[in-house]
């Protein structure tokens, strides 16, 4: 595995090196750090930069890199040239307007990234207890095992979260949807048989998961469960990004989360990385 942790030079990356080392220790991942001048002028600073992040998480052994030029542009040339199977940022804090419409790279990152992407929100890296959120689509079974391994790696706790739009017509109007899971599971539908799914991926992997089962607006019902729930890591897949300006200013579904959610999140891409597939390696 290879992870690739983004160090800004415009706000503190502690708390992504710290996370990302928790992650790299026990997957035994190598890691680079990047950061990114806009003039080779600031080399120097920016080796000096580097040392200093290195610190953070000093038991590791880091490569680092400098590219010059703007971020985005940086950090997408930085995963294509290095095979990465994961990208590790801190999100940014928006002080304007123009500033969270325009310029939040972790938004950018996680639109445009063709690997992975981790946005860290906590000060300090713990991850005992992740909520893995899946639809249903193709893009499930990649979350599904992304989270499965992080489980198996760090003994964290998993709530298997489905947000559904529409139920099986017999329980309808039924105001605990919760409680008739059991039932439902029983049933052919596609909701059913995907769930079903979810679960024998997590117990092929033996975590232990519990299953909650929400109807409603999906990015609405993933923020309050991840409210009421105490999770240190949401898991979603990345969604489809609305081309439209109404879509844009809206934002997509992903982006909804990573902007509102409190603790970090991690946006699973396709195709699976190697990561995904050692979880079947080691099962």
């Amino acid at each position: 595995m290879k992870t690739l942790i983004f160090v800004s030079s415009h706000s503190s990356s502690k708390p992504a090196v710290q996370f990302g080392g928790l992650i790299a220790r026990q997957a035994q991942s190598s890691v680079t750090l990047l950061t990114v001048i806009d003039d080779v002028q600031h080399l120097d600073a920016a080796h000096q930069f580097l040392d200093t992040a290195g610190r953070w998480a000093p038991d590791l052994d880091v490569d680092r890199s400098i590219r010059t030029g703007t971020e985005i542009h940086c950090i997408l040339e930085e995963i294509n040239d290095g095979n990465y199977d994961l990208i590790i940022l801190k999100a940014c804090q928006a002080a304007r307007i123009k500033d969270f419409l325009t310029t939040k790279i972790e938004r950018r990152v996680a639109q445009q990234s063709p690997i992975s992407v981790l946005v860290v929100k906590q000060k300090q890296p713990k991850l005992d207890r992740i909520l893995i959120c899946t639809s249903g689509v193709d893009i499930a079974d990649p979350v599904i095992e992304m989270g499965a391994w992080l489980a198996q790696l760090t003994q964290a706790k998993v709530t298997l979260l489905h947000v559904t739009g529409s139920i099986p017509y017999m329980y309808t109007g039924v105001g605990k949807i919760q409680e008739y899971l059991p039932e439902i599971l029983q049933t052919d539908t596609p909701m059913a048989r995907h769930l079903r799914q979810a679960a024998n991926i997590l117990a092929q992997a033996k975590v232990d998961a519990e299953l909650e089962l929400r109807h409603g607006s999906v990015s609405d019902e993933i923020l309050m469960e991840a409210r009421t729930g105490n999770y240190d890591l949401i898991l979603l897949g990345a969604s489809k990004v609305s081309t439209n300006l109404a879509g844009w200013l809206m934002g997509d579904i992903t982006y909804q989360i990573i902007n509102a959610a409190r603790c970090s999140i991690l946006v699973v891409r396709k195709p699976k990385s190697q990561v995904e597939r050692k979880t079947k390696e080691n099962n």
